[in-house]
C-alpha cells in the first residue's frame, strides 16, 4: 500500500513569526537598529522609504541579506510593491545609514536561485522565514507557494531608477 504525499507538504512553507510578534519586536528593533546599537544586530536592517503612490513614509524592520556584493532583502510583504523599476530608501544596517535603490524582482525562478545560493552559503531556513524539509531545493513552485520576492539593494550613484 502506498500513501499519497500532499503537495504542499513536499515543499517549502511559509514560517513567519505571528503578526503580533512581528509588531513587538519591530516596535523594540527600530530604534536600535538606527542606533550604534545596530552594528551588533547585522541580520536585521531598518528599510524607510516614502510609498510611490500614497505617499506615507514606511519604516519597516526587514531580514537584511549578503551575499558576494549584493545586499537584499526577501519577503512576501505587500509594500515590496513600491521597489518594482526602482525605488530609493534609507537603510540603517550595521549602524549605518546608507541611501540605496531597491529594485525588485518577483520572477520565481530567479528568486528560488537567490533563495538557493543564501541557503547553500550558510544562511538558514529560519532567517528566511521558511520551513524547509530535509534535503529539500527550493525551485519556483516553492517561491510562488510562499509568495517571496527579492530586493536588491544598491548605492543611490550606482543604479539608474525611475519613480
Amino acid at each position: 500500500m502506498t500513501t499519497a504525499v500532499d503537495p504542499v507538504d513536499a515543499g517549502a512553507r511559509d514560517a513567519r513569526p505571528p503578526a503580533i510578534v512581528v509588531r513587538l519586536t519591530s516596535t523594540i528593533m527600530r530604534p536600535l537598529l538606527r542606533s550604534p546599537i545596530g552594528r551588533l544586530i547585522t541580520p536585521l536592517a531598518v528599510l524607510e522609504f516614502v510609498g510611490r503612490r500614497s505617499g506615507t513614509r514606511h519604516r519597516v524592520v526587514v531580514g537584511w541579506h549578503r551575499h558576494g556584493a549584493e545586499s537584499m532583502v526577501l519577503t512576501p510583504a505587500t509594500w515590496r510593491a513600491n521597489f518594482e523599476n526602482g525605488h530609493p530608501a534609507t537603510v540603517f544596517w550595521g549602524g549605518k545609514r546608507s541611501t540605496l535603490v531597491g529594485v525588485l524582482d518577483t520572477d520565481p525562478s530567479r528568486v528560488a536561485t537567490v533563495l538557493n545560493a543564501l541557503l547553500e552559503a550558510g544562511g538558514s531556513a529560519r532567517a528566511l522565514a521558511l520551513h524547509i524539509p530535509d534535503g529539500h531545493t527550493l525551485d519556483a513552485a516553492d517561491v510562488s507557494r510562499t509568495n517571496r520576492a527579492v530586493i536588491r539593494f544598491d548605492r543611490a550613484d550606482a543604479t539608474s531608477h525611475t519613480t
